[in-house]
């Protein structure tokens, strides 16, 4: 699956954010009547102060440029700017802020466009310092994915390796825990010190984290579950651990 990014963003959310945030990657925005639709006319409002084009027009047009149906009435069209750092921009980054112990999440070939888009909502959510994905067979920053973020494509870290091995041993040589997530794991999540510099590793929908990711992890561990579950979804897995990581470095107490 190409890595490249889509061409048009839609939604609300997602559009407002690249205005206030990035206001330069827009080529224009498309627009249903904002007929008192706050978020609609905050968007009108911007693009006339940031002097972006807008096109009101109608809902067949918006979900033609869409190509999807929960669209909101909004489309933009980006100048295809390259959402990704290199991992040392990203290192560099967090080396300005010494006193903390970094977060960073390792999606190992994310496919689904919602799942990628709800784990970088969480990621923003939870702090987290940035999220490294592989060149090959990984979903795309595309305009699902935007939607599905709610805005926040445009305030985490993202970068893009063709090794993910490779990364995670940069990683580890910077002084970062490689924590793994995989189902079958007699080792619970919860019997662990996630305080840490620490790397995330969540796998895909399909196979999970590879063997060679789970090799060159510190833990490998996985989320309790009842009944006969035998795994989660992956963006729900992934919110799980980045909570519970949150959880200890505030000093709560453990669920049961």
């Amino acid at each position: 699956m190409s890595s490249s990014p889509s061409k048009w963003v839609y939604g609300k959310h997602s559009t407002l954010e690249l205005l206030k945030i990035h206001p330069e990657s827009l080529k224009q925005v498309l627009m249903i009547p904002p007929e008192g639709d706050t978020l609609r006319t905050e968007i009108a409002t911007l693009c006339q102060g940031k002097k972006i084009p807008l096109r009101i027009t109608d809902r067949k047009e918006v979900s033609q440029k869409a190509a999807a149906k929960a669209h909101q009435g909004v489309v933009a069209e980006l100048a295809l700017r390259e959402p990704y750092l290199s991992l040392e921009e990203l290192l560099a980054r967090i080396q300005r802020d010494p006193g903390s112990n970094p977060l960073i999440l390792v999606l190992d070939h994310i496919q689904d466009p919602h799942n990628l888009g709800a784990i970088i909502r969480t990621a923003y959510g939870a702090g987290a310092a940035g999220i490294i994905v592989p060149q090959r067979r990984a979903c795309p920053i595309s305009g699902a994915v935007r939607k599905a973020a709610a805005g926040a494509v445009e305030y985490v870290p993202l970068v893009q390796v063709p090794n993910l091995a490779r990364a995670i041993q940069t990683l580890k040589a910077r002084g970062f825990w490689v924590l793994s997530l995989e189902a079958h794991s007699a080792v619970s999540l919860y019997s662990l010190d996630l305080g840490l510099s620490l790397v995330i590793v969540v796998g895909g929908e399909a196979g999970g984290v590879s063997p060679l990711l789970q090799k060159e992890s510190d833990w490998v561990a996985s989320i309790p579950l009842k009944g006969n579950l035998t795994s989660l979804n992956a963006s729900v897995a992934c919110a799980i651990v980045l909570y519970e990581t949150i959880r200890q470095r505030l000093g709560k107490s453990s669920p049961d």
